[in-house]
């Protein structure tokens, strides 16, 4: 064993109050059904940052077990959208509302403008509690947008009030340059408590670098409201809390048999509402348009083709699903088209063509473009699904870089 690892391994030991013996134990157990050779010394770092991940673990789950403003929660989640810049949409809104007029988007408290007046110095302008205020400032702020030499616009908070009258701090103020938020649906609830379906919110960095399995037990850490039956992520705490059940010690309180969890079952009665058959997609698609709240399906299939190497301007993948029962006849009229499901970065595919999948995602439909590239007045395309999470009842095979079959070749953008 590499001398460093020996000492970490010591230094672990003492945080969670226990022999160093039981430690390297768990170490090497953690190697063991990770598959790594603690003979190969890249191998046994690796080994040992798996370790360090399970203390944080243990530690998390002690600490946050005690009180607090938070709660510790046990279930799994069945779809993590993708995380977004909400800055990047405001930024080119308020782009868009200058360019089409200037100075209405300062009066409204959009935008502040500046310019170079000096090697050192910039006028800064905006409208401030309904008159124009002008300065000299240092720096150009991170979250400006350049319009011409020497000239920028910077977005503004421009919300004086917030709904509940309370005033708001942040108002004339410049947005910040971006700001990462992630949404996911989770099935579960507090510990000891009945599961319920909840949606999990995170901002930040721990929005933007949020990986986490879907359909995978683990506890986690957050603020639940029982009334909006969300869970709002608390900074430097959520994010690392997160806790895979089936790494944990059977002595762990948290711990449970997972092999016991039935997530079809745990869909069927979460979430009823989104479930529709892909034979129905379309009439699924058109309806849900209609309603509040999360736009969610959750479908199921045989896959039967796909495409791994990831789009070079989306990043995403793409698999191709059909049901189980579809209709084969002797045209090519009554052999139904495979629904393209689109994969985002932060979703692992482990399972091959021919396996038995349930989708969680949102539909999409796009309008047709003709050869210019301009859209087809009531012309679209067919509706297909941006994957949020995904749950193999029967996996076959092994996923592949690229398998592709010529009749389901799809490019919508």
């Amino acid at each position: 064993m590499l001398e460093r690892i020996e000492k970490e391994l010591n230094a672990l030991a003492k945080r969670l109050d226990i022999e160093s013996e039981e430690m390297v134990g768990k170490y090497g157990e953690i190697a063991n059904s990770n598959n790594l050779d603690l003979e190969d010394d890249r191998q046994s770092l690796v080994a040992l940052t798996l370790t360090r991940n399970y203390v944080r673990g243990r530690l998390a789950g002690a600490k946050n077990t005690g009180g607090g403003y938070g709660n510790t929660g046990v279930g799994y989640f069945v779809a993590i959208q993708p995380p977004r810049d909400v800055m990047d949409w405001k930024r080119r809104n308020v782009l868009s509302k200058f360019r089409a007029d200037s100075n209405q988007a300062l009066k409204d408290g959009l935008l502040a403008e500046v310019t170079l007046t000096s090697d050192d110095e910039y006028e800064a302008t905006r409208y401030y509690n309904d008159e124009w205020e002008t300065k000299i400032v240092r720096a150009v702020p991170a979250s400006a947008i350049e319009v011409g030499e020497d000239h920028w616009i910077v977005p503004l908070d421009p919300v004086k009030t917030w709904a509940s009258g309370d005033a708001n701090k942040n108002y004339g103020k410049p947005l910040p340059r971006e700001e990462w938020v992630v949404r996911a649906h989770f099935i579960g609830g507090k510990t000891g408590e009945d599961a319920e379906l909840w949606t999990v919110q995170l901002k930040g960095d721990e929005a933007k670098n949020f990986k986490v399995q879907t359909f995978r037990p683990l506890s986690l850490y957050g603020i639940f409201n029982e009334d909006r039956k969300a869970i709002y992520g608390i900074r430097g705490k959520t994010a690392s809390s997160v806790q895979y059940i089936d790494v944990l010690d059977e002595d762990d309180e948290r711990w449970f048999d997972v092999t016991t969890v039935d997530y079809e079952d745990g869909i069927g009665e979460h979430m009823a509402e989104y479930v529709a058959d892909l034979m129905e997609l379309d009439l699924y698609h058109e309806q849900i348009q209609q309603t509040q709240g999360p736009r969610l399906i959750v479908t199921d299939g045989i896959v039967t083709s796909m495409n791994l190497t990831a789009n070079e301007k989306t990043g995403n993948r793409v698999i191709w699903v059909e049901p189980v029962d579809a209709n084969y006849g002797f045209s090519d009229e009554d052999i139904p088209e495979s629904t393209p499901v689109w994969v985002p970065s932060h979703v692992d595919i482990n399972f091959g063509v021919g396996s038995d999948v349930i989708v969680v995602g949102r539909t999409n439909q796009t309008q047709k473009k003709d050869e210019d590239g301009m859209p087809i007045d009531g012309e679209y395309n067919p509706v297909t699904i941006n994957l949020y999470g995904v749950y193999a009842r029967t996996a076959t095979g092994a996923p592949e870089g690229m398998v592709e079959m010529a009749e389901e070749e799809v490019d919508f953008f």
